[in-house]
């Protein structure tokens, strides 16, 4: 029996002098690379203006991977790591020499490896480079350690292993270990979940509480008795850890605001963690508003917003889809970024340019009358036409005609330039392709354009981009004075428009903010875009495929969200008048400044230096009287409507217009087509080809499926007026048992941002 113990140590002996000249030769000669331990794929996980978690994905490798520094793991994990994995972790050198011979001894006795001597740190080289286990693999491993502790500390040896140990599956640190097990961090860990995590480290996948809970709890009392019998932990803190329940099942990382972490993510999917600016709460009222407004909407329409800090350009809430997560079609469609016709949205900018070059100031008498432009009549959403407006009315209340007029004054090339400015990124074609549709939706944007648009304005001219990221200063300069976009923040100001409802909530100035609608033609998109001097909030609603719906109107489906919102947002002041806007007294009537023969002047704003200083044309003095001259587009409107009265026609179809020619295309679906008057006072019935179609009670209008053929449209109001309206139906299928679903021909270079086919019947644009 001496004998025999006596050629076990002597083997021992030989085999640690044989192993300690193979470390001192790989010692010598074994490269090492530092950056190889430090670096892996780590998962990218985006921080909120707070710092909290809101999103994390997958690494590069497909892992869970979230590093943490030591002093963020809590006090268990780490101390319980050491005392079950490496006990003398904080005296050795990188080889425990004690465990190497006690592991000599005891493979040599069994004729077969049974222990490995391990420490942490060479644990740290096998998980930095994983390679076959061999003898000579151990020996690379304990030189590989050995040159680690020579260039880490301890404390950062540790973390490392920490962050780099798997957890089962594809969970790699204690982490996102924590996170997935327990949905809390490292640090918020109890003695027993901590304990369960270090037990994993001997057999990740066999000690998952998810697929072995009678193993995984086996392996946690083991480490919490060990703990226990090493005084780590006191008999009352053993106990109630021993009762502690184990995770059923694993959890998921958080994933919230998916479309504004994509928006990251598909610019940066290196891992760590990402400071950003979205505010969580504000996230949370955006998409609870969102949805609360959706409810009552037919199913396939969706909604999109965005609210941003005029100061910084910063995101503060991005929700590309208001039905994301419903499973409905194109739920998952990021509408923020898709182009869509703004309707009435672009008007503003249009006005902001005349105010510029000084042709027109907020009290500038408008020609609200008809209009011919590119072959098409311009009329309102209301389809009726005012007279002479101030310019503060025609922007406030949206009408068409004199947007029309004032792009024309201000320059069509002119407008354009400052839209691409202000962010209109896709406002590409040359002026030509636009024409006088331009400022009527005739072009197509995104949402995240208008908000960087609308932010333009809420800095009274400042361009300041779109911030996704914490502390990413991007650069800004002034697109117009502060003076124009001033009078068009004046304007917009208007709480009048709002629904009676939501009036009530924004009486006080402190509450003010300016806000401007847009429905594009057909009722395809609904916009509301609003601000105040600290933030910026747009709303899309629309039907991702581009059908049109009656519920799409701006002031009705988009608006309300606008108000709750801002109404739950900080308050803030208004806008005092900048430096260069001027109070001055202009005519009662035309609003220019006032002539000798004026009978009554109010107060307007206007732009110093900039603001014509022409006096008022309209009264004139002839034969020693005051007399009124008319511009000659506002004597045709009253010759006109005078006209109309006399005759007894003040009733008339604006939709379908009369001679109008639709075509059907192939496997489109039905088509719709709008029934709306002017002049007509509800309720009014409708009539295709002697049959009753429906009443319309509002200014909703109804929709009609168009069929092939010609047909008659007539109405009659509550009032006993009547009109009519011929037009034809066809199809440009070849066979049309071949196409059992039509869609027509859309009808508008505003619809299709594109030039018709020749001599298809063009129709008036309407938006607001």
């Amino acid at each position: 029996m001496k004998g025999s113990s006596r050629r076990l140590i002597r083997a021992v002996f030989l085999a640690g002098i044989a192993a300690g000249g193979a470390l001192l030769l790989l010692f010598i000669y074994l490269p090492f690379s530092p950056e190889e331990i430090e670096t892996w794929d780590s998962s990218p996980v985006l921080l909120d203006n707070r710092g909290e978690p809101f999103f994390a994905a997958l690494s590069k490798s497909s892992e869970w991977s979230i590093p943490i520094p030591l002093s963020e793991m809590g006090k268990w994990i780490p101390l319980a790591a050491v005392e079950v994995e490496d006990r003398r972790f904080r005296d050795h050198m990188g080889i425990d020499l004690i465990s190497v011979f006690r592991a000599l001894l005891q493979n040599i006795r069994s004729g077969r490896v049974v222990s490995g001597a391990s420490t942490i740190t060479s644990q740290l080289i096998r998980l930095s480079h994983p390679r076959p286990r061999t003898i000579q693999t151990k020996l690379i491993e304990f030189a590989a350690a050995v040159k680690a502790e020579k260039v880490f500390s301890k404390d950062r040896i540790l973390e490392l292993y920490l962050n780099r140990a798997p957890f089962g599956g594809n969970i790699r640190g204690v982490q996102a270990a924590a996170l997935m097990y327990f949905s809390k961090s490292a640090a918020e860990l109890s003695l027993a979940e901590a304990a369960l995590l270090v037990g994993m480290l001997k057999g990740p996948s066999l000690y998952r509480p998810d697929r072995n809970p009678e193993m995984s709890r086996g392996r946690r009392d083991f480490t919490l008795s060990l703990l226990a019998e090493r005084g780590i932990i006191t008999g009352l803190q053993f106990h109630r850890a021993m009762k502690e329940l184990l995770p059923k099942e694993r959890r998921s990382l958080p994933s919230k605001a998916w479309h504004f972490a994509l928006s990251i993510l598909d610019e940066n999917r290196e891992g760590g963690m990402i400071q950003t600016t979205l505010d969580t709460r504000v996230q949370e009222l955006l998409e609870r508003t969102l949805a609360a407004s959706l409810a009552a909407l037919p199913a396939e329409i969706t909604a999109a917003g965005i609210v941003m800090e005029n100061k910084t350009g910063a995101i503060l809430a991005y929700c590309g889809n208001g039905r994301l997560g419903t499973e409905l079609p194109g739920s998952w469609v990021d509408c923020a970024r898709s182009p869509r016709s703004p309707g009435s949205a672009l008007k503003p900018f249009a006005y902001l340019a005349a105010f510029e070059r000084g042709t027109h100031t907020p009290s500038t008498l408008m020609a609200d009358t008809p209009l011919a432009f590119s072959g098409n009549a311009p009329r309102n959403f209301d389809m009726t036409y005012r007279g002479p407006v101030p310019l503060r009315t025609a922007l406030a209340d949206s009408l068409n005609v004199p947007a029309v007029r004032i792009l024309r004054a201000a320059g069509p090339e002119l407008v354009l330039d400052l839209l691409r400015n202000a962010g209109f990124r896709t406002l590409s074609k040359p002026t030509g392709y636009y024409g006088d549709s331009l400022i009527l939706g005739g072009g197509e944007v995104t949402l995240l354009q208008m908000a960087e648009a609308y932010c333009m304005l809420a800095n009274l001219g400042i361009r300041r981009s779109p911030v996704f990221l914490r502390d990413k200063n991007l650069p800004e300069r002034r697109i117009t004075s502060e003076g124009a976009a001033f009078l068009i923040a004046d304007i917009l100001k208007d709480t009048g428009r709002l629904l009676p409802v939501q009036e009530k909530r924004i009486e006080r100035e402190k509450g003010w903010f300016a806000f401007k609608t847009g429905t594009s033609y057909g009722y395809r998109d609904a916009w509301t875009a609003a601000y105040n001097p600290k933030f910026t909030v747009i709303i899309w609603m629309g039907d991702p495929s581009g059908k049109p719906h009656g519920e799409l109107v701006g002031i009705h489906a988009a608006a309300p969200v606008i108000v709750e919102i801002l109404r739950s947002l900080p308050e803030t002041g208004w806008y005092e008048p900048p430096p260069g806007v001027e109070t001055r007294a202009v005519c009662a009537l035309s609003g220019a400044p006032p002539s000798p023969v004026c009978p009554s002047t109010r107060t307007e704003y206007a732009l110093a230096g900039i603001s014509s200083p022409a006096p008022c044309q309209l009264h004139v003095s002839r034969d020693g009287e005051v007399k009124i001259v008319w511009p000659a587009e506002l004597e045709d409107y009253a010759l006109r409507r005078a006209l109309e009265f006399r005759t007894g026609r003040e009733a008339a179809i604006v939709s379908p217009l009369p001679g109008s020619k639709y075509f059907l295309t192939p496997f489109g679906g039905d088509q719709k087509t709008a029934l709306k008057a002017e002049g007509a006072t509800p309720p009014v019935y409708w009539f295709v080809g002697g049959k009753f179609i429906g009443k319309q009670e509002g200014t909703v209008p109804l929709f009609w499926i168009l069929e092939k053929g010609t047909h008659s449209v007539s109405l009659v109001d509550s009032r006993g007026k009547t009109a009519t309206s011929r037009i034809t139906v066809e199809s440009i299928a070849k066979d049309p048992a071949e196409s059992p679903g039509q869609a027509p021909l859309l009808l508008t270079p505003a619809d299709r941002n594109e030039s018709p086919p020749p001599g298809l019947q063009k129709v008036p644009a309407l938006s607001r």
